[in-house]
């Protein structure tokens, strides 16, 4: 083969996301088959941030974390743990129990502002409802229902709607009430598979509070119940808009509202509310958020859908979509969805057994009885974060031609050197990676491969990394694995530049 030019490919980084439903050779260039810890943004992956303590003293797993934001004045954040509540708003050691003897950590909890002021009220089956005015808590005055007995709740229509455990029967308070006596409204005449509520939301479809806003309803056993109307107790005012089939909802914190839509996390996947309505249960995976990556989905609710810790959260500010996903009771993985693209990825290294937002930023209750603060610069609480690419396979525009791999240069854009580690798979054959990452150090001076890094600046702290760097691979198609490890340094990847030889010889 002597005499056969050399050719170059460029390809984009893996911004489609992670990716578990296309075969490795159909698989769409710009997504990958591993995307852990990196974030795909619109036009590069960047290594997530880390973790730190902001609240430590606890024992053991913190099962719920409850912010209260009032209309004015300032947000508080309180943990739940070994039947406790605490408050958990300022940083450092944790103070005395404002709340003790719980029978369990549990806690589903809704806000709302009234006359009287802004009030959050919290539910676990098997503790009277507690309730909390800002500045004490209590328990919450409701008749009816056996209090203790109330496991979900949901402000909808400015109504308070809460729910017995291992029942068929919803309660609602008085517009604009915290206390009395509830009324009941049964699904029983209509859930056609019987079962219990799992978890109720409001669907507001058009993006706003309003009078159109929906109630969904879940059942344990796959039914989405809708009703659509102000007052329950007026048939003028209230109707049912129908009795969909979904997947089993996964957990009691399976609803999260997104935008103008609802999410619901199922066994067939992260499915949104506006699907349902169109399509019957055979087709929502094609269309659920997640169907990207259902496969794993369903994979982890095969395996870990009866642990506690499955949870979807908003974290605005980072543009994220959390969904929290058990592996065992201390262990935790994250599936997340870039809110702007809808592109996921996949957080590991991450112990995290609930979430909460407490104004702009995000936390989450740990396993080791520690709050923690996410998104913050550094690693993982003194660790390194371990981020793992591997992007799909190309053919590089020519499917039929072996071609010798030759030459690698990813691209990067970061505050310090990735050191990266690279692995190139021919011919989809995925084997264990030969090559490990350095850690890397926030400096902007180094040699990698047979380039020196840094030929340009990006901003007042970032530069780019490039550098070509031998690499041996015959095949005809060929997947780049991108590993780095950091606590200082945050890459973000914005490109590969590959040269191969048609026909050629390794």
């Amino acid at each position: 083969m002597r005499g056969v030019p050399s050719r170059s490919a460029s390809i984009p980084p893996p911004v489609g996301g992670w990716d578990t439903e296309n075969a490795l050779a159909d698989m769409p260039q710009e997504n990958a088959v591993i995307l852990d810890n990196w974030f795909p943004g619109t036009d590069k992956v960047t290594l997530r941030r880390g973790y730190t303590p902001h609240v430590t003293g606890l024992s053991g797993n913190v099962e719920t974390l409850l912010e209260y934001a009032p209309q004015s004045g300032s947000a508080q954040l309180f943990a739940v743990n070994d039947g406790k509540v605490y408050d958990v708003s300022t940083s450092g050691s944790v103070g005395s129990a404002l709340v003790s003897g719980l029978l369990n950590s549990r806690f589903q909890h809704v806000q709302i502002g009234t006359a009287g002021g802004h009030f959050l009220i919290a539910m676990n089956g098997q503790d009277t409802p507690l309730l909390y005015d800002g500045s004490s808590w209590g328990t919450a005055s409701i008749t009816g229902p056996t209090a203790a007995n109330l496991v979900w709740c949901n402000l909808h229509q400015r109504r308070l709607w809460f729910g017995e455990r291992d029942s068929l029967k919803a309660w609602y308070l008085a517009v604009n009430s915290i206390a009395g006596t509830a009324s009941s409204f049964s699904l029983a005449g209509v859930a056609r598979l019987g079962g219990y509520i799992m978890a109720m939301g409001t669907w507001t479809r058009d993006g706003g509070d309003g009078t159109d806003d929906v109630a969904v309803f879940m059942t344990s056993e796959g039914e989405a119940i809708i009703y659509q109307g102000t007052d329950p107790s007026d048939a003028a005012t209230w109707s049912l808009v129908g009795v969909f089939r979904i997947g089993r909802p996964i957990g009691r914190r399976c609803i999260i509202k997104a935008g103008a839509d609802l999410v619901m996390i199922t066994q067939d996947g992260f499915v949104a509310a506006s699907s349902i309505l169109s399509l019957d249960r055979s087709q929502t995976q094609r269309v659920a958020l997640s169907a990207q990556i259902n496969k794993a989905v369903n994979d982890a609710q095969r395996s870990f859908g009866a642990l506690y810790g499955w949870q979807p959260i908003i974290y605005p500010r980072g543009a994220m979509l959390i969904f929290n996903i058990p592996q065992t009771s201390t262990r935790f993985h994250q599936y997340v969805f870039n809110t702007l693209t809808g592109a996921p990825c996949r957080f590991t290294g991450i112990d995290a057994v609930c979430w909460s937002l407490l104004g702009e930023n995000i936390y989450f209750g740990g396993s080791d009885g520690t709050i923690y603060r996410f998104d913050t610069e550094g690693g993982d609480n003194g660790s390194n974060i371990e981020g793992d690419a591997l992007q799909a396979f190309s053919y590089f525009r020519s499917p039929g031609a072996s071609k010798a791999f030759k030459l690698v240069e990813p691209v990067f854009q970061s505050n310090g050197n990735p050191n990266a580690a690279i692995d190139l798979y021919t011919d989809f054959r995925i084997t264990p990676p030969t090559s490990q990452p350095t850690p890397s150090a926030s400096t902007n001076s180094a040699k990698w491969g047979v380039s020196k890094w840094g030929i340009g600046t990006w901003g007042a702290a970032d530069q780019i990394y490039s550098g070509w760097r031998g690499i041996r691979g015959m095949g005809r198609s060929a997947a780049l694995r991108v590993r780095v490890a950091s606590q200082v340094a945050r890459p973000s990847w914005v490109a590969t530049n590959l040269t191969f030889i048609p026909g050629g010889q390794i």
